[in-house]
């Protein structure tokens, strides 16, 4: 029922035409996500989009991501955003073979091949701060994160994995299976 109202509101607002970064920049940072702005919770609803994107599947409809996924993955009316574990439901249901890693190592050793993936991290070592999705890319050169922080619409770049990770600790990531 939420999800239906949201995506009243959603359906209204242009998140741009491209890549996603910075969920609380600009129109996205309007639509909404369970009980919350995206700007709030959208994380994980933009790792998607944004990724689907990158893999050349096409600008996918954040409003209609956000319809579907909520009643799958939503937590607690989105107050902790998306369970991270049921993302790969969007991909499924579309016949998108997906591959979990729940080693940083194993992760980012096939982030190396297949160029593009998300993962979800805490925000800090302490698990208070709450967790973060993000999609990513290695570009041979660095490791390009979209979406990384809530104020900057621009994308970061890492030199290595580590810096990616280092002051938050990697829960899992997601690469498409081979």
């Amino acid at each position: 029922m939420l999800e239906k109202k949201n995506y009243e509101v959603n359906s209204k607002i242009n998140p741009g035409d491209g890549i996603i970064n910075g969920q609380g920049c600009g129109e996205v940072s309007k639509m909404r996500y369970g009980l919350f702005p995206m700007s709030y919770n959208g994380c994980e609803m933009i790792a998607i989009y944004n990724f689907m994107l990158l893999e050349g599947y096409g600008k996918q409809n954040l409003a209609d991501i956000c319809l579907e996924m909520y009643p799958k993955s939503g937590v607690l009316f989105g107050v902790f955003g998306s369970d991270t574990f049921r993302l790969p439901r969007y991909f499924n249901a579309r016949r998108i073979p997906i591959e979990r890693f729940m080693k940083r190592d194993d992760f980012f050793e096939r982030l190396a091949v297949a160029r593009y993936g998300f993962l979800t991290f805490w925000n800090a070592k302490n698990p208070l701060k709450g967790i973060h999705t993000v999609c990513v890319e290695n570009t041979g050169d660095a490791i390009r994160v979209y979406n990384r922080y809530n104020s900057k619409d621009y994308p970061y770049e890492y030199k290595t994995p580590d810096e990616v990770v280092d002051k938050c600790r990697f829960i899992c990531g997601y690469c498409l299976k081979k």
